[in-house]
């Protein structure tokens, strides 16, 4: 009996141990399962946790960033009409304004002086006040300005309202490049500042368009009492690009580059969630970044005006110094042959074309006799005047538009395969050749072709703009693209007057420096730095990129 019981009680003791071992093993396991819940949420919350250039990353590319980069080239095309439309206008407007010779080129002038009086100004505003809410007011007023100044009644008033025009249309002159190049990846940017920048050229084809459909005509109409003829429409209509940029800008958000460096991650959110919806055809709501982590910001805000003058001393110091010597000079190397021989194609072309002369000669024989014919100018007003457009200028002038529209697409399509700086040097050696090429050649027709493939070197402009925007910090890009820009209008001016002043006698020097200066200033491009070293440099002081 006593050996039945013992063997009972083992076997329970036996169950018993059993028992708890089940339960310790289940706690075990509960405990564990909880721990890899934890362990999942963490991994889970640090993949909605990510740095700002992944999270711009996952917003994708589409169908907002087309709308951005159709707005931005609109914005450019309204620049460049702006810039120099009226070199159509002075000559119908001659006998109704009493224009003189010094009254053309001041007017031609006039927005030139203006974009470059305000561009620093402009470039502060655009770090300061956000690049989207610079352009915007300013691209309004300047049409109204614009459109103001079709109802000048004398050239003094002409050139006041035309001098505001330029100082209103330098807000987005430069600053576009660096909305542009902001709502891009850094991928993408180049060829986005490249396609942009075809806009420029689609002014040159357009602007001839609507000159030769409008200038020529004998109409002429009352408005407010205002007698409208058909120079003072023109003027009307290259004012809608600008207004048609404008109310797209209504619609677009700030950039978020500059949202992130001004006011922090959390107000940067928000625009990458809508760019997300719209490339991706989703829900604000599916984005799937929660938080933007970063390190310290330096709020452009915050910092003042006196933050914002210790920001732009960066410009004039190491690593950014030797960025601001190299692409300004090369800027003003750009704008010096593109700008500058560009304001004289009018009169050279419509020179040629009228010219009687049976033989071939030169672009330089053909100035060399505009100038002689000038000297009679005088007696001739005292005759009469007589204001007239060779009308074949139009279409060649549209066909120059066409090569430079060409010439854009070309880099938008080999920018990222050839390299930005490589490509960039081949354009302007073969613009620098072909610019000392056109003096020389006696044929007509090569020789307009020679200066044709010159003026592309303004397309090279976008280029440099995709290699610079790339190194300066975000307090600091717009900036920095303002002054090149500013820069650049300034070798225009030099330019235009060192033509003015020596193609009379020095015809054939002058072509040959300005081809030389041209291909030889491609040198400084071997001492660019690279730009991930400064970015990094840059960082490590608390600047974003």
């Amino acid at each position: 009996m006593d050996n039945s019981d013992n063997s009972s009680s083992e076997r329970s003791l036996e169950r018993l141990t059993e028992i708890k071992a089940f339960i310790e093993a289940s706690k075990k396991t509960n405990e564990k399962a909880e721990e890899l819940q934890v362990d999942a949420d963490k991994s889970l919350s640090k993949l909605n946790e990510v740095v700002f250039d992944d999270a711009f990353e996952l917003t994708g590319h589409g169908k907002f960033n087309h709308i951005v980069l159709m707005t931005c080239g609109l914005i450019m095309l309204n620049v460049s009409m702006e810039s120099v439309g009226m070199s159509y206008v002075i000559t119908a407007a001659e006998c109704e304004l009493g224009l003189t010779s010094e009254h053309k080129g001041l007017i031609n002038a006039a927005a030139f002086i203006g974009i470059i009086s305000t561009s620093f100004l402009w470039g502060y505003l655009g770090d300061r006040c956000g690049r989207r809410a610079v352009m915007l007011p300013a691209m309004v007023a300047s049409a109204v300005f614009s459109i103001a100044s079709s109802f000048s009644t004398n050239v003094w008033m002409l050139l006041v309202l035309r001098f505001f025009t330029g100082c209103l249309v330098s807000a987005s002159s430069a600053t576009v490049y660096a909305y542009l190049g902001e709502m891009h990846t850094g991928s993408r940017r180049a060829a986005a500042i490249a396609w942009g920048s075809a806009f420029i050229s689609f002014s040159f084809m357009i602007l001839p368009g609507l000159a030769w459909l409008i200038i020529p005509g004998k109409w002429s109409f009352s408005l407010l009492g205002f007698t409208m003829v058909p120079w003072r429409v023109f003027i009307w209509s290259w004012c809608a690009p600008g207004l048609a940029a404008a109310l797209a800008l209504l619609w677009l958000p700030e950039s978020p580059r500059y949202i992130l460096a001004s006011s922090g991650p959390e107000k940067a959110l928000p625009i990458l969630a809508k760019m997300f919806a719209y490339n991706k055809n989703s829900k604000i709501s599916n984005y799937p970044v929660e938080r933007i982590v970063t390190g310290s910001i330096e709020s452009s805000k915050s910092s003042g005006f006196v933050g914002a003058l210790k920001n732009i001393t960066l410009l004039f110091r190491p690593p950014l110094l030797r960025c601001v010597l190299i692409s300004h000079t090369l800027m003003f190397a750009v704008f010096m042959l593109s700008s500058g021989l560009y304001v004289w194609v009018p009169d050279i072309l419509n020179s040629m074309l009228r010219s009687t002369s049976s033989e071939s000669i030169t672009i330089c024989q053909v100035i060399k006799d505009k100038f002689e014919a000038a000297k009679n100018v005088t007696l001739l007003s005292q005759v009469g005047c007589k204001s007239e457009v060779a009308v074949r200028v139009f279409p060649i002038s549209m066909g120059m538009g066409a090569v430079f529209a060409v010439t854009y697409l070309a880099i938008g399509v080999f920018i990222g395969k050839v390299g930005k700086k490589t490509l960039y040097s081949c354009i302007m050696v073969v613009c620098g050749v072909a610019t000392v090429g056109a003096a020389f050649v006696p044929q007509g027709g090569a020789a307009t072709a020679l200066l044709i493939l010159a003026l592309c070197s303004g397309c090279a402009a976008s280029i440099l703009a995709a290699i610079a925007v790339d190194v300066f910090p975000t307090c600091l890009r717009a900036m920095a693209m303002c002054v090149m820009y500013m820069v650049g209008r300034t070798g225009a001016a030099v330019g235009s007057n060192l033509l003015g002043a020596t193609l009379n006698l020095h015809c054939e020097q002058a072509f040959c420096i300005f081809g030389a200066f041209t291909a030889g200033s491609t040198l400084l491009i071997i001492f660019w730095p690279k730009p991930e070293k400064v970015r990094e440099e840059l960082e490590q002081r608390g600047l974003i990129y």
